[in-house]
């Protein structure tokens, strides 16, 4: 069959107008060669509008002048094709948007003609159209109808309302004629005033009426034959029922066509069979998606998952949805020149070739897998496929999914299900480890679950326990026990605590338990159940007892501890009061135990206190009472003594008792004695509490003034207690509040009367008192322990402070004091080498001075410290010389730096001869020893001539300067 362009039947002689031009020159050209419309055109020609017979009739029914432009009016951007377009496309394109003229262009844009409505007729023909086919199926069942006495211009305004190129005039309910958009626009150029003329005046009376039963072909053939656009169509009764319009006459044809078409394909088919039925198949399959092409297609890519049509041997995509290439951001183009292995993530292209010929045996198959995107992201896909054999050709219909979000819930759901099952294992072996018993019950008391340890108490498996009561395992009577203390924990709501003692089936452990038992509950609260666990306490139990003995005996000695003899000491009080009677508080205290713990070591030390506990027993008379303090302090409690001086001569001899010599168990022959603090009731105070402060104080008495002795509380020993308690008070929040501060006494060049160094020297800036010397402060800070901590201060704040000054440019060495105490008990190598590290101050400007007192002490220690000091570089100082006891095989022994003549010695040169012997000794030894030697406490010329005519080498004191803060001694040095 001939394909027919629009080309072929444009006529030759296009009508065109300007935008610029008049309505009137439209209106005059149309109705002079008869067309039902002219296109308005640019200077390239180029269609911008179009004025048809539907515009005219605007024209008419808004009375619009004639002289209007067309650009005001005309229908703008007409819809265009190109003359190379097929007669039927043109026509179904014509149809799809509705229109009654199609503008015809050339390739270069360009206006060449218009195809109207009667041009498809004319040249589609109607040989086509089914006998079968009736007006009734083609005509338009609601014409607009007028009267004869309508007005044109009203008839114009109904026709342009309902967008209809013609009206039936009726004249007393019978057809009198037709009116048409023509009739009025040619009408409307004759005369001016032809709105106002009645339809009468114009309509056709030449028209035809048939029956709506007529076959359409006859019908169309009337109006071909009279050269007529319309037909009134009447039923059997006569009564007007529609109009049948050569618009819906061209409407049945092409559809005529259509079916013409599948004729003809279908004789084509069967003249060229010999092409294979394959070709045929594709041939059917094509006519049946044709005519569903558009319905088919629409629901084709609505659908959300990926469609394709697949090529077995190509494996590529023969026709997909939108969806199939958008999940891989692919556009359509570049998704049909892919196949399956360029965008399959997991599997070979030899395992998709195995699976596509698996599929084409068993005829389908699901199976997800992983695809990758342009991108190069990876997305879960779910994939269903079904095999297909067209035309003898295997293909695949394959339904892509993407599952992505799917299987990430999935591994979310599946890692909260491990998790779960981890948590679950987790707490079922952390059940089964813990050795209480632990279990559950339902209301009626039979068990949901238990661990290890349970099941050890009823010799069986959980599986055996679960669904049983206690009566099937223990005795009616322990039975009944348990169900009523599990009765009355469900009933009270709150958990309740009882201790059983249980036997386990195998007899092989017994003991008391704990058991704990509360209602379980569901999560609206009610009750379903019991939750126990049940603790063995049984060595809890025991330790108590053993925890009871020793909360009153000391267990060492076996003496009663501070905490029995306290509650002796009140009960014994209140006896006294209600008997009217006296008794007597002596606290004890051995004199130099510390000497020897530290020479025969702590295992002797608690040898000795054992013997002198069993020398207090001796001593006492039955009902008395003798405990450890702790340490090596002892108390007795002495009821019912007539005289006071009767403690005093208890007194004396125990202590008496305990100086008599103790052979140790390692050969050591040992001699210790004690002082006694005596206190009496009710003369020194009426509760225990205050009796053992006032006896502390009387001990503290006895021991300052002479060991070995006995002192009796006076209230100026309370007194003295209280100021040194509340000294010690203020010196712990002195620490604490930073209260301290440190003056620099500057030490001086004897002979170039330089400043080499200085010695810190704190001062207590207390906030009430004011300044408080060392003097007042030291000993108590000694005695209470505190010096440590002050001392460590002391270091730290002078080595920042030399930094400082370092940095400055003044090379000074400074001096700190080391205490007895801070030897004894703090590692001082390690302190001052973290001191130093941390401030940046160098270890040979660092100057540690120690009395020769606390050099004696410990002597082996003492030497290994110093070593340890001198090894890092720092400098060493005895400090107050001639005070002590040293001897020349002792100083040979330090690696001593500087000897500090005492300030005694100093004070009355050059006129004590006593002195000046002394000060011009120690210098000697000095410089023979080749030690440095400082004097303290120099004052007046006097002195420092006498030390330099001796070759002292420094001295410091009040001549040079009084002990500065740090910023006065700065402005010392610098002036």
């Amino acid at each position: 069959m001939k394909s027919i362009t629009l080309k072929s039947i444009l006529s030759s002689e296009p009508f065109m107008l300007r935008a610029e031009e008049a309505v009137a020159k439209a209106l005059e050209l149309m109705a002079r060669h008869g067309i039902s419309s002219v296109i308005i055109v640019d200077g390239e020609k180029r269609p911008v509008g179009i004025f048809t017979e539907h515009d005219a009739l605007r024209i008419v029914a808004e009375r619009i002048d004639t002289q209007t432009l067309l650009n005001e009016v005309m229908t703008p951007e007409p819809f265009c094709v190109q003359e190379s377009f097929e007669l039927h496309d043109a026509y179904a394109a014509m149809e799809k948007k509705g229109y009654r003229h199609l503008v015809v262009i050339n390739t270069a844009g360009e206006f060449t003609g218009v195809v109207s409505e009667g041009d498809f007729l004319r040249h589609i023909g109607f040989e086509q159209l089914s006998r079968q086919k009736l007006v009734a199926d083609a005509m338009g069942n609601s014409p607009l109808i007028v009267k004869t006495e309508t007005l044109l211009g009203d008839a114009a305004r109904l026709m342009q309302m309902r967008k209809c190129d013609y009206a039936v005039v009726l004249d007393g309910g019978e057809p009198a004629g037709l009116i048409t958009e023509r009739d009025i626009a040619h009408r409307y150029i004759e005369e001016s005033n032809a709105a106002d003329q009645r339809v009468a005046d114009v309509l056709h009376r030449d028209f035809k009426i048939i029956q709506k039963n007529l076959p359409l072909q006859k019908a169309a053939m009337l109006m071909e034959e009279h050269g007529i656009h319309q037909l009134i169509v009447e039923d059997e009764t006569g009564m007007l029922v529609g109009l049948l319009s050569r618009h819906d006459v061209l409407h049945a044809v092409h559809g005529a066509y259509f079916d013409f078409l599948m004729r003809v394909i279908d004789q084509k088919n069967s003249a060229i069979i010999n092409m294979g039925e394959r070709k045929r198949e594709l041939h059917k399959e094509k006519a049946i998606i044709e005519r569903n092409a558009l319905k088919f297609q629409k629901l084709f890519e609505a659908l959300p998952d990926g469609v394709l049509l697949l090529d077995s041997v190509t494996m590529q995509a023969v026709e997909f949805n939108r969806a199939a290439y958008q999940y891989l951001e692919y556009s359509a183009e570049e998704f049909a020149q892919l196949s399956i292995n360029n965008y399959e993530a997991v599997e070979s292209l030899q395992e998709t070739r195995r699976r596509i010929e698996a599929i084409a045996r068993n005829g389908c198959d699901t199976f997800e897998t992983v695809h990758r995107t342009k991108t190069g992201e990876l997305i879960d896909v779910w994939v269903n496929v079904i095999s297909a054999d067209i035309l003898n050709h295997h293909y695949m219909i394959a339904v892509y999914r993407d599952i992505s979000e799917q299987k990430t819930a999935q591994r979310k759901l599946l890692s909260q299900q491990e998790q779960l099952e981890r948590q679950s294992t987790f707490l079922r072996t952390l059940l089964d480890n813990i050795p209480d018993l632990i279990f559950s019950k339902d209301l009626e008391g039979n068990y949901l679950a238990c661990n290890k340890t349970f099941e050890r108490f009823f010799g069986a498996a959980e599986s055996q326990i679960v669904g049983k009561s206690d009566f099937d395992f223990v005795d009616p009577k322990l039975a009944q026990f348990f169900r009523e203390n599990d009765k009355a924990a469900i009933d009270s709501g709150r958990p309740r605590n009882n201790e059983e003692y249980l036997v386990f089936a195998d007899n092989e452990y017994e003991g008391i338990f704990e058991s704990t038992k509360v209602a379980m509950k569901d999560n609206q609260g009610n009750v379903i159940g019991l939750l126990g666990i049940s603790r063995d306490i049984t060595e809890r139990k025991e330790n108590e007892k053993r925890l009871e003995t020793l909360a009153n005996y000391d267990p060492l000695t076996g003496l009663a501890n501070r905490s029995l003899l306290q509650s002796h000491l009140k009960n014994a009080i209140d006896k006294a009061k209600r008997d009217k009677t006296r008794l007597a508080l002596l606290i004890f205290d051995l004199d130099r135990f510390k000497d020897i713990n530290d020479s025969y070591g702590h295992g002797a030390g608690d040898e000795l206190l054992l013997m002198v506990a069993e020398r207090f027993s001796l001593r006492l008379r039955e009902g008395d009472l003798i405990g450890r303090l702790g340490g090596d302090e002892f108390a007795a409690v002495i009821e019912d003594i007539t005289r006071p001086e009767d403690a005093g001569r208890l007194a004396e001899e125990m202590v008496a008792a305990l100086e008599s010599g103790y052979q140790l168990s390692g050969g050591e022959s040992i001699h210790v004695g004690a002082s006694v603090g005596i206190v009496l009731f009710p003369e020194h105070g009426e509760d225990a509490a205050v009796l053992l402060q006032h006896a502390d104080a009387a001990l503290y008495k006895a021991k300052s003034e002479r060991r070995g002795t006995y002192r009796y509380y006076t209230d100026e020993l309370t007194d003295s207690a209280r100021h040194r308690i509340e000294s010690e008070s203020r010196l712990r929040r002195a620490i604490i509040n930073n209260e301290f501060e440190l003056y620099y006494q500057p030490q001086v060049h004897i002979a170039t009367g330089r400043i080499l160094g200085a010695e810190a020297l704190i001062r207590w800036n207390d906030p009430d008192r004011g300044m408080i010397p060392p003097s007042a402060f030291i000993p108590i800070a000694e005695e209470t322990g505190l010096i440590g901590e002050i001392g460590l201060w002391v270091l730290r704040e002078t080595c920042r402070q030399g930094k400082i000054w370092l940095d400055r440019g003044h090379r000074l060495t400074l001096a700190v004091n080391v205490s007895a105490h801070q030897v004894h008990h703090q590692n001082i190598p390690k302190l001052v080498e973290e001191t130093l590290l941390n401030s940046g101050y160098p270890a040979n400007r660092l100057e540690l001075e120690l009395t020769e007192s606390t050099l004696m002490q410990r002597e082996e220690e003492t030497v290994a410290m110093l070593h340890s000091l001198r090894a890092q570089g720092i400098r060493l100082a005895i400090d107050d010389f001639g005070t002590g006891y040293s001897s020349l095989s002792y100083l040979k022994r330090f690696p001593i730096d500087v000897l500090k003549i005492d300030k005694s010695f100093v004070d009355d040169i050059p006129f004590e001869a006593d002195d000046m012997a002394i000060v011009t000794a120690i210098i000697a030894m000095g410089q023979a020893l080749g030690f440095q030697v400082l004097a303290e406490g120099t004052e007046r010329i006097e002195q420092i001539d006498f030390l330099r005519e001796k070759g002292c080498t420094m001295y410091q004191g009040y001549f040079k300067s009084p002990p500065l803060p740090a910023k006065e001694f700065e402005k010392l040095l610098i002036g």
